[in-house]
């Protein structure tokens, strides 16, 4: 049996307060515990014994113990929606109910990173594919994911790679991108630019249904650059994402 040990509310706004707890729970420098959190995306602690598990979250008020986390299938690219009364429909697929919306996130991160992640590694290369199948939809050309080996530079990202997530109480997923998605679903909510579509869009979501937003699509309704969420790795956003959706099974949030 896996257990793991989850923050029910993002501690990422809460840093200084959590902080000396689990500095003092773990037994370990303030750093660290803080290094601890902010890389965790949610999770305080994966693939522990139960007795660890349940020491944790009796210690730390705010965390639940979970055993075997429920993993989401790989998303579909959606390139469209509608809005209706009752819910959103995504372009090729059924209605999803606004109370069966569950899960709205939003993340930027450089084409550098992409590029540096991909590195020519079969492996790597599968995993970001499957796991990661977000990046479907953002238009990436596809030979940057695979046959010649890409080196590793210090070359500063000059674009940003803008996409979003949805997840259904079913756990079905949905990802879209902010250059290749069509906003005309908003009506006469949409705006000139995309950027500003992708955020009406997310708000929408929020106000119609009880979704729970991620750090960057929170960030992007403060009217703020999602980039400061600091994903600094594609697997940042998913690890998010997994913490959401089981934290949202649990019920505890």
């Amino acid at each position: 049996m896996s257990y793991s040990v989850l923050f029910c509310e993002s501690p990422v706004a809460r840093l200084d307060t959590l902080a000396p707890i689990v500095r003092q729970v773990c037994g370990i420098p303030d750093y660290d515990a803080r290094a601890k959190i902010r890389r965790g995306w949610g999770f305080l602690e994966r693939d522990v014994t139960r007795e660890e598990a349940e020491r944790l979250a009796g210690a730390i008020a705010g965390c639940v113990a979970v055993e075997n986390l429920r993993q989401p299938p790989d998303p579909r690219v959606m390139k469209g929606m509608e809005f209706t009364d009752t819910g959103i429909v995504p372009d090729g697929a059924k209605l999803i109910d606004w109370a069966d919306l569950r899960i709205v996130a939003a993340c930027a991160i450089s084409e550098e990173i992409v590029r540096r992640e991909a590195g020519g590694k079969e492996t790597s290369t599968g995993e970001m594919l499957i796991g990661l199948g977000v990046f479907m939809a953002t238009g990436i050309p596809p030979g940057l994911f695979g046959g010649k080996k890409v080196e590793k530079q210090a070359v500063k990202a000059k674009r940003w790679l803008t996409f979003g997530r949805l997840v259904t109480r079913q756990g079905e997923q949905f990802a879209f991108s902010l250059d290749h998605f069509n906003f005309a679903g908003l009506g006469d909510k949409k705006q000139l630019q995309a950027i500003a579509n992708f955020r009406v869009f997310i708000a929408e979501l929020q106000q119609r249904s009880p979704a729970r937003l991620n750090y960057g699509a929170q960030l992007m309704l403060a009217n703020q650059a999602v980039s400061l969420a600091n994903y600094t790795s594609l697997m940042d956003f998913e690890t998010e994402l997994l913490w959401l959706f089981n934290v949202q099974a649990t019920g505890a949030s």
